[in-house]
């Protein structure tokens, strides 16, 4: 789900009324309404994290605004960099009245974060904005390691819970969810020229058109197939980070996005080849959620 037009235009300062803020808690408050409003099936940002709410929410706040620059915004390629290397500068340079800007200086400060772990997501966010097919499977876990295992180092860190363990579990999970999102999305990602999946699993050095894709049930098995193997094994790492996490907040939320991505992975292989499918949550889940978390 992009951010509104009119708003991404005001964050990249690109119209006359742009959003200004006087204070963090101006700031914190704005990226809030980012973060709560937006609808992701693995949150980011829970009430279950009560005092880091505000850090987490500047974090995924500035991702967000990143994420669009790179995948929503109908805006030449240079421009696309150009924004982000803007939003790179704000690392270093803190832009004091802009709500993000403002928000992610004083939660980096504050909390000591690295600020090369915010440049390693614009990485991938400028990989997204020029993208070009995975060639293998190896590029794509690069990628992952840009593009999702930044989210939770940062949560990690900010519980005090960072470590050399700690830190190649929260990686192969996060690069697992990411897998994961891909194999969910495969259908709108290859419909808009985003091929998302190695193009050694195809077999080729370009990617089928989606029609072609369609036509091809051997194909679209091999994708499934290898899909499946990659975010199995992956994915167990949630499991293993959850157990080294102390009892509170931080592992009942990675228990909580462990278990939203089972859901999701379990949909993905009841819909087999058949990739127009686009599996989601249901309210039904939630009660299977709450009650994987109880009875674990």
């Amino acid at each position: 789900m992009a951010l509104p037009h009119q708003l991404r235009q005001q964050l990249l300062g690109q119209c006359g009324s742009a959003i200004v803020v006087s204070d963090d808690r101006q700031a914190y408050r704005f990226c809030r309404q980012i973060a709560f409003h937006h609808y992701e099936n693995f949150p980011v940002v829970s009430l279950a994290l009560g005092e880091m709410r505000d850090d987490i929410a500047a974090i995924y706040a500035f991702a967000r605004l990143a994420d669009d620059i790179a995948d929503e915004w109908d805006a030449p390629t240079e421009a696309k960099l150009a924004a982000l290397d803007m939003l790179d500068s704000w690392l270093d340079s803190p832009l004091l009245h802009h709500p993000i800007g403002r928000a992610v200086a004083s939660t980096i400060e504050r909390n000591r974060l690295p600020r090369e772990t915010f440049r390693r997501l614009l990485r991938a966010f400028r990989y997204d904005a020029a993208f070009v097919p995975f060639e293998t499977e190896r590029l794509l876990e690069d990628y992952c390691s840009n593009s999702a295992a930044p989210i939770g180092e940062l949560l990690l860190r900010l519980a005090g819970r960072w470590s050399e363990q700690s830190a190649s579990l929260s990686d192969a999970f996060c690069a697992g969810l990411q897998v994961l999102n891909f194999w969910q999305d495969i259908s709108n990602d290859w419909q808009r020229g985003r091929v998302t999946a190695p193009l050694e699993w195809l077999g080729s050095d370009s990617p089928p058109l989606w029609d072609e894709l369609l036509a091809n049930p051997r194909q679209r098995f091999v994708l499934a197939q290898r899909y499946d193997e990659m975010v199995t094994r992956l994915l167990a790492s949630g499991t293993a980070l959850a157990e080294l996490l102390p009892r509170g907040r931080l592992r009942l939320q990675v228990r909580v996005t462990w278990t939203t991505a089972h859901v999701i992975w379990h949909r993905c292989r009841q819909r087999g080849v058949n990739f127009e499918v686009q599996p989601r949550l249901r309210w039904i889940d939630i009660g299977r959620i709450l009650g994987a978390l109880v009875f674990r």
